[in-house]
């Protein structure tokens, strides 16, 4: 797995708004609890902190990673493979740069994983740990801010 040439390359945060509305709709089939309202990729707002990542396989895209970069952490904010190219150890050494990323600027790392999402088992591998469990009561349909 180590020797897959995996690439990531920082990108101007508006290159990503398709693969996001893209990662969105992959969410919907794993949590059953919020079901993301689409957006158009014109209406997404980026904040300052945050920060894009495309994964580069065999010269082509085939995910991407962004982060929430604060001043003592870095939050893995929205990861995602596309589904022919899940299961092959891309996404593993992809999230092992962003982890290396973060040592480098001596910031620990966090993230929220959705109910039993089998991203869940590459996380823990990878080293992090539970530190609390979130509950919600679904009140409304607005899209889930942070």
């Amino acid at each position: 797995m180590e020797d897959l040439k995996i690439m990531i390359e920082k990108e101007n945060n508006d290159y990503f708004r398709e693969w996001i509305i893209k990662e969105w709709k992959h969410h919907n089939t794993v949590d059953q609890v919020y079901q993301l309202r689409i957006i158009k990729p014109e209406e997404l707002k980026f904040q300052e902190n945050e920060e894009y990542f495309k994964i580069m396989f065999e010269n082509k895209m085939v995910g991407f990673i962004g982060i929430k970069n604060y001043e003592k952490e870095i939050y893995l904010y929205r990861f995602f493979i596309d589904e022919k190219y899940r299961n092959k150890g891309i996404g593993t050494v992809a999230l092992k740069k962003i982890i290396d990323m973060s040592k480098k600027q001596n910031k620990d790392m966090s993230l929220e994983v959705i109910g039993e999402n089998i991203a869940r088992d590459l996380y823990e591998r990878l080293g992090f740990k539970t530190h609390y469990r979130r509950m919600v009561l679904k009140i409304n349909d607005d899209i889930y801010e942070n």
